[in-house]
């Protein structure tokens, strides 16, 4: 109809008026144009009622956790799957508040990985690495809840938890994380070992299906969410000296980053006499001297450590120097002997672990093979060192009894692998000490 009435009007003034009102005609219909559009505007974005967003946006928690609090569960959908199918991951479920920060201007960060009941080892690299650390937790079924408590207990009452340390989470796709069958205790602040095994019996874990454990998945998503140049992978138990981070970090400091370079750390045994670990590397070699302390896995497996030459690192005129002194390269490992497994400073592009080997024993040696391959350059550093704690015992399997078990004891259950070539290596997976065969 408008249409109709401004043509209508169009004619009857070219017929009347001419040209001259015909110019007078479009400039009225150009303002009642511009007036009907705003007037349509003002009526299309005025309210008729409260507003309600199509998407709500929540907050992220106060804590900046994936899971709020002790009660809260994890969705399994959420997580990522694995190359096998086998397990899900998810990272970042308990974020360290100061993440961010703590990574933006680090060097190198400590990556770990655990089950449920080793999670009290995390207070003791929170009181000697003052650096950001990744740990992923290994949780099956109503594990997850010994889990959650155990992390907030440890961010509570463990100075430095809650800034610097990230807990990821690794389940297995047929037992996705449970709540407990009753509320946790809130325990208070005390001996950290006792609260977590006070957490494991009270969820009672003892009807639980023992897995076997992802090592080799679980020290690459600790490693993966590192964010830093460098990453130091360490099992649960290899405690770090004081300082470690400061001094690694200024040996790091203003070197380029070495995508070809791994930097082995000695690691030693240190008997359960000992209640004080060594700080220096003269502590260590006076408890070497006394018998109280020794190479990792000498009276095991001597290939273990062997490559790395520990006998020249013991020997060096380096020996000394102040815990505040950055560390520096003794020698370089030229040549590759096999079987060896050491523990190593390697950048974030580096090869992982092979995640195809499932269990306890000689895993860690994967990701040296892989160096190896890509014709790595090793240096052996003067003054570091990572030694072992005292000897435990354990109720339930999920580590290598190898790595804790000073008298030589064989692991319990062996390592399940199919198909893996480079390494030659198959074990049975019997229980009590299954026998290696090379193949």
């Amino acid at each position: 109809m408008e249409v109709v009435v401004v043509v209508t009007g169009v004619w009857w003034c070219l017929q009347v008026c001419g040209r001259q009102c015909f110019v007078v005609v479009n400039v009225v219909v150009v303002v009642l144009n511009l007036y009907m559009g705003l007037v349509l505007n003002v009526v299309v974005q005025s309210p008729r009622g409260p507003s309600q967003p199509l998407i709500t946006i929540t907050k992220a928690a106060p804590d900046n956790t994936t899971a709020a609090g002790v009660g809260a569960m994890v969705p399994a959908a959420l997580g990522v799957s694995d190359a096998s199918g086998n397990f899900t991951l998810h990272a970042f479920v308990w974020a360290a508040q100061a993440w961010q920060e703590v990574t933006a201007g680090a060097e190198v960060c400590l990556a770990t990985h655990t089950s449920v009941d080793w999670l009290h080892w995390v207070a003791h690299h929170a009181a000697t690495w003052t650096g950001p650390m990744s740990v992923a937790v290994f949780a099956s079924g109503r594990e997850y809840a010994v889990a959650a408590a155990m992390v907030a207990y440890l961010r509570r009452c463990v100075e430095g938890v809650e800034a610097r340390v990230t807990f990821h989470l690794v389940h297995p796709q047929a037992y996705p994380p449970e709540p407990a069958a009753a509320p946790l205790p809130v325990l208070p602040c005390g001996e950290t070992k006792a609260v977590n095994a006070i957490l494991v019996a009270a969820v009672g874990l003892s009807d639980q299906v023992h897995l076997r454990y992802p090592q080799n998945l679980l020290r690459n998503l600790a490693w993966r969410t590192c964010h830093t140049p460098y990453t130091l992978n360490v099992d649960v138990d290899m405690l770090t000296p004081p300082h470690m981070y400061t001094r690694l970090r200024g040996f790091l400091y203003g070197r380029a980053v070495c995508g070809r370079c791994a930097w082995v750390v000695p690691v030693y045994e240190v008997h359960s006499e000992v209640s004080e670990l060594p700080a220096e590397k003269m502590d260590l070699l006076m408890l070497v001297v006394t018998g109280k302390a020794r190479r990792f896995h000498i009276e095991i497996y001597k290939k273990n450590q062997g490559n790395s030459h520990l006998e020249e690192w013991e020997v060096s005129i380096k020996a000394g120097g102040s815990s505040s002194a950055p560390y520096a390269v003794l020698y370089n490992v030229t040549a590759y002997e096999e079987y060896w497994e050491p523990v190593v400073v390697v950048a974030r592009g580096a090869p992982g672990f092979d995640e195809r080997f499932i269990g306890y024993g000689f895993t860690r040696n994967s990701q040296i093979n892989r160096i190896r391959y890509q014709m790595f350059k090793k240096e052996l550093h003067a003054r570091l060192s990572l030694p072992q704690p005292p000897p435990l015992s354990r109720s339930t399997l999920k580590r290598s009894a190898a790595l804790v078990v000073v008298s030589g004891r064989k692991p319990r259950r062996a390592v399940s692998v199919k198909g893996v070539r480079g390494n030659h290596v198959r074990i049975d997976g019997k229980e009590d000490g299954g026998g290696v065969k090379y193949v």
